[in-house]
């Protein structure tokens, strides 16, 4: 049996479906730039425990944007989560999205919001799935979803069409583009650890061919 297999007949197994939620969950504070908090009460293996998660009002995309001349588009940027710069993909959060939004409807959104992010367009999009991010205590875009998806996209052959978006008042961010050819030696760094970004890279560069496995 593959690795594969075994984790879907683990995960199809009845204990995987969580602890039963006892009472009604409660929506409570809001909090600002975030969503909301879901407060409840699960029935665990150490009796009744109360969790916190946050809800989530927007959706979240990362692209590795490769653009006609071959540089790759990225950003530095401070956040207080981490207070120092981090470096990332864009464009991160894309608004307000349905749980159950179509990928045609993520992509339009993706494209729309990298576009004004970055200034660039156009190209040739590919999806490369999602990951689950915030995956402890946090939820999605509703109380009924749990975990944020990150979808990730690999654009190439894009186009200069706008000019980037200025950071807000309250943002400290810059564009970093770099050749392409750079990007394996951008992913050993050890700073691009952007928990969404990595993954996109890593598997662009394996649908590009330039990913190099070790044994």
């Amino acid at each position: 049996m593959s690795a594969v297999e075994r984790f879907k007949e683990l995960a199809a197994e009845p204990r995987f479906k969580g602890w039963p939620v006892v009472g009604q969950p409660m929506l409570t504070g809001k909090i600002p730039f975030f969503g909301q908090l879901l407060e409840y009460d699960l029935e665990t293996g150490n009796g009744v425990e109360h969790y916190a998660s946050i809800i989530r009002h927007f959706g979240w995309s990362v692209v590795l944007g490769i653009t006609q001349d071959l540089n790759v588009v990225t950003i530095a940027q401070w956040k207080p989560g981490v207070n120092c710069a981090s470096w990332e993909l864009p464009p991160g959060g894309i608004g307000k999205i349905a749980p159950d939004a179509t990928p045609e409807e993520i992509l339009a959104k993706t494209q729309e919001v990298y576009l004004r992010e970055t200034g660039y367009g156009g190209g040739k999009w590919s999806y490369l799935g999602h990951i689950m991010i915030e995956t402890g205590k946090y939820r999605g875009a509703g109380p009924d979803d749990h975990g944020l998806p990150a979808h990730m996209f690999l654009a190439s052959r894009l186009e200069l069409r706008a000019e980037a978006r200025k950071p807000n008042p309250n943002e400290i961010m810059e564009t970093l583009v770099f050749p392409l050819n750079q990007l394996p030696e951008v992913v050993r760094s050890g700073e691009f650890v952007e928990a969404s970004a990595l993954p996109c890279a890593l598997l662009a560069m394996e649908k590009l061919g330039i990913l190099n496995y070790a044994v």
